[in-house]
């Protein structure tokens, strides 16, 4: 089964799990019930295969791991073990509300050092589509950021792979917000991003996006 999918279902779990709690304590979620949980999408899939791509999630910082001391067991047995408990960070919460005003999440999320090398890397954070001067380009907008936001989070692909990608929508998104996109411009960005419709985990938000492209723009 395809590492990033796994990763794709659990997120969406978590999203589940968070929009369902009513506090903090139903909030966090131990890794046994998160296999519940994902097991509503994935019923063949482990604990073990669960745990290891949460625990990549956890490095890549849309997963919060949180450890939970039992103070009973503590003190009446002292040296007890925490459990560890887990929940979405503000980045992977942004996976799923991206476009909100109050979306401050890092765009850089789910890339690794960008600047290690002494270069500035400068992509535009259009987390927020206020600024797009025609409403009809609204939904293209939010498509390419969707987009955004799945590479990230792909295992598959290097980093340096994922800030070209990303250079690529900022394009897109940067060619939106004006009242006249140009059309040559937007087709090279979509014939360079064209290839991650292959991906099984973001092959869905990027035919949504290349259809959106080609029905707006005739190309």
């Amino acid at each position: 089964m395809d590492s990033d999918y796994i990763r794709e279902k659990i997120l969406e779990a978590l999203y589940r799990i968070h929009n369902k709690a009513r506090g903090k304590k139903s909030l966090l979620v131990g890794i046994r019930d998160l296999t519940q949980e994902v097991k509503k999408d994935l019923p063949k899939i482990k604990e073990n295969e669960v745990f290891s791509n949460t625990r990549f999630l956890i490095e890549n910082e849309f997963v919060k791991e949180e450890a939970i001391e039992n103070y009973f067991a503590n003190n009446k047995f002292g040296n007890s073990k925490p459990s560890y408990k887990y929940c979405l960070t503000k980045e992977g919460l942004a996976y799923f509300e991206h476009g909100s005003k109050f979306d401050k999440s890092n765009v850089f999320a789910g890339i690794g050092d960008i600047t290690g090398d002494g270069n500035n890397i400068i992509i535009g954070n259009q987390n927020t589509i206020a600024n797009i001067a025609n409403a009809q380009f609204v939904e293209g907008h939010k498509l390419a950021e969707d987009l955004r936001r799945r590479v990230n989070a792909l295992g598959e692909l290097p980093d340096e792979q994922k800030i070209s990608i990303q250079s690529d929508l900022e394009t897109i998104k940067s060619q939106l917000a004006k009242q006249q996109p140009d059309t040559g411009i937007l087709q090279k960005a979509k014939d360079n991003i064209a290839f991650l419709a292959d991906i099984t985990a973001v092959a869905t938000p990027t035919i949504a996006l290349l259809t959106w492209l080609s029905t707006q723009f005739h190309f």
